[in-house]
This record gives C-alpha cells, sequence and structure tokens, in this order.
C-alpha cells in the first residue's frame, strides 16, 4: 500500500477504499503526542533494565508511528476499543527483535501491543520472547477491515496445530486469491468478494505441548457457499480440527463446536 510521508493514515486520500470505509465511520480521534515532546521526554530501558536518554533511531521511530498512526481509538465490531498512540511518557524497553515501544492497546485481547522500531508489531507474553503478529501497521489495519467487512457473513471456525514459529501448510490453489496487504506473519487471509478464509494465531505459550495454534475461520455470503468453502478449506489445510470452543466470539453467542455461525438466521444470543 502507498502511504505518503508525515500524512495521518486518516487523512492519507492513498489507503485502500476497503480501509477509508473501515475507518471512516469508526475511527475517533484525538491529538498524537508531538514529536519535540518525544524529542525531549523519551527513554529507553535496556536489557538489564538501565533507564536512558532515547537512542535517536528508536526516537525517531515513535515520532513517525505518532505522525501516521497516533491518535485513532476504534472498536471493530463493537465491544472493547483499539487504541493507537504513544499514551504516557513515550518510553522503548529493548526485547528478542530489538527495540520496541507499547503503542496500540488491543481491546479484542485486551493486551498491549508493542511496535518495533521497524514498523513491525509484536505482542509481549511474560516470560516469553515476544512474537511478531503484524508486519506493519498498515496491514494490521487492512485485516482488521476485512474481518469487519464479514464477520457477520455465515462462517465456520475449526482450528489447527503446528511445530512453534512454523505457519501452517496451506495448499492456495483451493482458496480464493490470497490478500497480500491484509496478511502478515500471525493473520493470513484470501478472499475473492464472495468467500474468505482467515488463518488467525490464536496462542504460542502453552507450557505442557508448546506449539502454535491457529484459529481457521471461513466466510461466505450464504449458508450454501460456505459449505462449498468449507469443503475447499478442508482440503487445502491438513491437520484440520473442529474448534472446541462452544462460544463465537464474532457474533457473541453460543453455537455447537463445529457446527457453522449463520447470523442472518437471526438465532438470538443464549
Amino acid at each position: 500500500m502507498s502511504t505518503l510521508c508525515g500524512i495521518h493514515i486518516l487523512d492519507d486520500p492513498t489507503v485502500s477504499p476497503r480501509l477509508r470505509d473501515f475507518l471512516e465511520p469508526r475511527a475517533r480521534r484525538s491529538a498524537p503526542t508531538p514529536a519535540e515532546r518525544i524529542r525531549h521526554d523519551a527513554t529507553v530501558v535496556d536489557d538489564a533494565g538501565f533507564e536512558r536518554a532515547g537512542e535517536p533511531a528508536v526516537v525517531e521511530a515513535m515520532i513517525r508511528f505518532e505522525e501516521r498512526y497516533g491518535g485513532p481509538c476504534y472498536s471493530p465490531r463493537g465491544g472493547n476499543d483499539n487504541e493507537y498512540g504513544l499514551y504516557g511518557a513515550p518510553a522503548a524497553h529493548w526485547t528478542s527483535h530489538g527495540w520496541a515501544f507499547a503503542a496500540i492497546l488491543d481491546g479484542s485481547r485486551t493486551c498491549r501491543v508493542d511496535v518495533l522500531a521497524d514498523g513491525r508489531t509484536a505482542m509481549p507474553v511474560p516470560m516469553l520472547a515476544h512474537r511478531v503478529i503484524n508486519s506493519s501497521i498498515d496491514q494490521r489495519l487492512e485485516a482488521d477491515a476485512l474481518l469487519t467487512k464479514m464477520y457477520q457473513w455465515p462462517h465456520l471456525v475449526l482450528r489447527t496445530s503446528t511445530a512453534l514459529e512454523v505457519d501452517p501448510a496451506v495448499a492456495e490453489e483451493h482458496l480464493p486469491p490470497r490478500v497480500h496487504e491484509a496478511t502478515g506473519p500471525a493473520d493470513k487471509w484470501w478472499f475473492d468478494g464472495k468467500s474468505a478464509v482467515n488463518l488467525l494465531l490464536r496462542s504460542w505459550w502453552t507450557p505442557r505441548t508448546p506449539c502454535d495454534t491457529w484459529i481457521v475461520r471461513c466466510f461466505a455470503v450464504d449458508a450454501q457457499a460456505l459449505d462449498r468453502t468449507a469443503s475447499a478449506l478442508w482440503a487445502a489445510v491438513p491437520e484440520l480440527t473442529t474448534a472446541t470452543d462452544d462460544w463465537c466470539s464474532l457474533c457473541a453467542r453460543f453455537i455447537g463446536p463445529g457446527y457453522p455461525c449463520l447470523p442472518s438466521a437471526g438465532l438470538p444470543p443464549r
């Protein structure tokens, strides 16, 4: 995606129509942290726990983030907000992926997300190394926009597991075209306008059986099309299993494990 240096994401005319349609009715804006304040107040905490003045490279990364993304707050599908910005004193900390600063509050997961100096994001888990989640903030926003576009379509939720930091094998010839702008290390999308498949990294911190657990979702415009998309998904992703959860987090209602969720049927929450 094209980005304009110094142009805020909410003002950038080059963003995709899907992202614009997603942000315009939802995003509320507060003022980003001024560059002068970041340069004056920024600190870093190294891997030994010592605090000092911010290093120029990470300070400039904070400024770029604030100029491009600071301030928006939105709720993708209702519920808790996602917030973007350097809240409080601008501070960076050392991680296994280099310098990072807390700049995103993920309302869906109710946790903070770190932004790396190179623009990727990573999720911190206590006692574990950071896991890179998004290849960029734009990719993260595109994925939110795509899920919000279709979360009320009929959908089926499955799951799969892999070794740590190993992507699931996917025979993409069975699936719709990949949506590159919405696909990152932990959130992968295929979409053709009428059906979609999403692989979302759910967890990687189970101590007894360390592995990556992925939520695998397929969507379609109607129940009949969902059957076809689900069949293609079973052919595309080996080692699929039925999801064990009986709660649809997209629709906020109970649904039997392994059964499709059909929002258009008007089934009330239980």
